[in-house]
């Protein structure tokens, strides 16, 4: 820790908050504890709105920023800004920490019982064997366009909000969206393999199930 700078070097709150984030993080590597309380009152209320939106629970999304903030605290050292901003870095941990706690809490069937329940209310069995079949199809994807249309549809991002946690333009997002969508209209609308004679009228019946229930 650098005294000098803790003690000869110290700032009130309103110099603080006039420092770029580059260097409220220098600061902070330095050993100035207070400049992390600038970044929180910054980025905390961003941080909780991307880790509710993949949680949906504000008491599991407050958790997920306390051990963002952790992190940046514990890891400010590895802050390279010639690779990213703060915004960027933040965004990266509080969807990466999010999407973690979301399948922790997914093992322990949290999120299928809510789903079962949630389908009981409109009168509707979950379609298991369908669901199975789009995770299937996401994994043809590219890593990319699998997060774009993960976040779009699934979580109810902005192409912006997208292209911010993945640091690229958000022409980019959308180009990733519109090719993702297309792959998995060809998948979706490519011929079953041939069955026996006994088994074509199931074939039949089972594409347009498929076809029904996608478009």
């Amino acid at each position: 820790m650098n005294e000098s700078l803790q003690f000869k070097d110290a700032l009130d709150w309103a110099q603080l908050n006039e420092l770029s984030d580059a260097e409220l993080l220098a600061r902070l590597v330095a050993g100035d504890h207070s400049s992390l309380a600038v970044i929180f009152d910054r980025y905390h209320r961003l941080v909780f709105s991307v880790a509710r939106r993949i949680l949906r629970d504000e008491g599991e999304a407050e958790d997920v920023v306390q051990t963002v903030f952790l992190n940046i605290f514990e890891g400010a050292i590895n802050f390279d800004p010639l690779k990213g901003t703060l915004k960027v870095w933040l965004l990266q941990f509080a969807y990466h920490r999010a999407i973690n706690r979301r399948r922790s809490l997914s093992a322990q069937g949290v999120y299928l019982w809510e789903e079962l329940d949630s389908a009981s209310e409109r009168g509707q069995a979950p379609e298991m064997e369908t669901l199975h079949c789009c995770e299937q199809m996401l994994t043809r994807l590219k890593p990319l366009q699998r997060q774009v249309l993960e976040l779009t549809y699934f979580e109810g991002w902005t192409a912006q909000e997208i292209a911010d946690l993945q640091h690229r333009a958000a022409a980019h997002v959308r180009n990733d969206l519109y090719r993702g969508l297309t792959k998995l209209r060809s998948l979706i609308t490519r011929p079953m393999p041939h069955r026996k004679r006994g088994e074509a009228g199931a074939q039949k019946g089972e594409a347009q199930v498929v076809d029904t229930r996608t478009f």
